[in-house]
């Protein structure tokens, strides 16, 4: 998916079928030339939703090219995501699946998820409530001045990795930090360790792990 501005909310269900609801506003004459793209690829099994899709006939213009879209998705429960958005807020609600997110300025919010989680945003605030962190999920998230906030199960184990140039590392959880480590570079042991990697990268943005 790819949009820039409004909102994105997906939803994971137990029903096989995407279902797809978008609200667009913009002035009929942009609404005519930017198309709202919705196809499938690899025989179905990959749904594509290109926000802002211009109609080859109006390459030339240059004016302003971005139609608000509002876009609330059902997924099957068990569905990979490739979100890239700009200002718009993404939500993302009980997906089992792997997660490739990225933003300039929006808020991301993941509720109930399961499965590795790749996100990278610049200004947008980051927040992560994972079901679990078994086996490969893994979480790779980086900001520019973006804060970034896990919420993990009580019993959730892991390796926690953390580089920041002037943001904070701050957990309820109890860690066991590793030797050599500063507060701008550190790794540390959640839970005694042995689960998958938790890697946060900020500049200015600080870190929280919470239950």
């Amino acid at each position: 998916m790819n949009s820039f501005s409004g909102r994105v909310t997906i939803t994971g269900t137990d029903a096989s079928d995407v279902i797809i609801e978008a609200v667009r506003r913009a002035p009929r004459t942009r609404l005519d030339r930017i198309k709202l793209d919705i196809h499938t690829e690899s025989s179905g099994r990959v749904v594509v939703i290109e926000a802002n899709r211009r109609l080859h006939s109006f390459w030339e213009f240059t004016g302003n090219n971005v139609v608000e879209t509002d876009l609330d998705v059902k997924v099957p429960r068990r569905t990979n995501l490739d979100v890239s958005v700009f200002s718009a807020p993404v939500t993302i609600e009980s997906v089992e699946g792997s997660q490739k997110l990225n933003s300039f300025s929006a808020r991301m919010t993941l509720s109930d998820v399961s499965g590795p989680v790749r996100a990278h945003s610049f200004s947008g605030p980051i927040l992560i409530r994972a079901r679990n962190l078994d086996g490969d999920h893994s979480i790779d998230v980086q900001t520019f001045s973006g804060s970034i906030e896990l919420h993990v199960p009580e019993s959730a184990r892991g390796t926690v990795r953390f580089n920041s140039f002037s943001g904070r590392l701050e957990s309820e959880m109890p860690l066991t930090l590793g030797a050599g480590g500063t507060r701008r570079s550190l790794r540390a042991e959640l839970g005694g360790g042995g689960g998958p990697v938790l890697n946060f990268k900020t500049f200015s943005g600080s870190v929280r792990i919470d239950r």
